[in-house]
């Protein structure tokens, strides 16, 4: 075998283990048993599906409650491509990704199963406008901006997942972002995210409640505080608040009155 044959044999091989190996480290690898936890009916060659919502997949994925995620279960307001299909017309967690990964034409989409290639940005504009200057539109969820106010100080994954999405247009370099104000402006509240809860208590004594005395709703992100803190995508509260927020109650879990 010359050297040009060898290297194209190698390369070809190459390319079967690495497609192998990326296909045997995807997730939902069901067991038979488990098919019933989506079909109707496994016993003939076509299983019809039971009702798609989001709740089969938390059936499993119970760690998504205290992640970020996308709303799913709802009517979209924009048109969404055909090959993101809707569930009754909602979105859920199907839209985006495959059930099964021999569902995947390509092998390097990775472990989240999307049905399209990319993440990210890449994969939100999808659905998403990008304008002229390659800043992505979130036209429905445009209610507020961030201005940082220090670099020295990095937000938490999270808060930075909420300012790419709410934030109108999102700087592809958001994750170096430091800490600063969020405004919301539909309250016209401007709320410190990214800072340390026990700096602010100590420039403000008596100003704030004990960190050790607050709810486990209010979340701290290595003892800063993040969208996260007053905010869950999951909640059902208004504004998707962690606690309602009645007679400022919410506030009142960190400020003291």
């Amino acid at each position: 075998m010359n050297t040009k044959k060898w290297w194209l044999a190698a390369f070809g091989l190459g390319c079967l283990v690495l497609t192998a190996w990326g296909r045997s480290n995807l997730t939902h690898r069901f067991a038979d048993t488990e098919c019933v936890l989506c079909h109707v009916d496994v016993r003939n060659d076509a299983p019809r599906l039971k009702p798609m919502t989001s709740d089969k997949c938390e059936e499993c994925h119970r760690d998504r409650r205290a992640a970020l995620s996308h709303p799913f279960d709802i009517v979209p307001e924009i048109s969404i491509p055909a090959d993101l299909p809707l569930a009754e017309g909602k979105l859920t967690c199907s839209t985006c990704h495959f059930t099964h990964p021999f569902s995947i034409r390509n092998a390097f989409m990775g472990a989240y199963l999307l049905r399209r290639p990319g993440k990210g940005a890449a994969f939100c504009s999808v659905c998403h406008r990008i304008d002229a200057k390659g800043h992505i539109l979130f036209d429905n969820v445009h209610q507020g901006s961030f201005q940082e106010t220090n670099r020295s100080q990095s937000l938490d994954e999270y808060t930075l997942q909420c300012i790419e999405c709410h934030d109108r247009h999102v700087d592809r370099a958001s994750a170096a972002l430091g800490s600063g104000n969020w405004l919301h402006r539909a309250t016209n509240l401007n709320h410190p995210v990214g800072v340390l809860y026990q700096q602010a208590q100590n420039r403000k004594p008596g100003s704030f409640q004990p960190q050790t005395t607050l709810s486990p709703e209010i979340r701290l992100y290595n003892g800063k505080i993040g969208c996260g803190t007053c905010h869950n995508v999951y909640s059902k509260q208004k504004a998707m608040l962690v606690v309602g927020n009645r007679g400022s109650s919410l506030c009142l879990q960190c400020h003291v009155k």
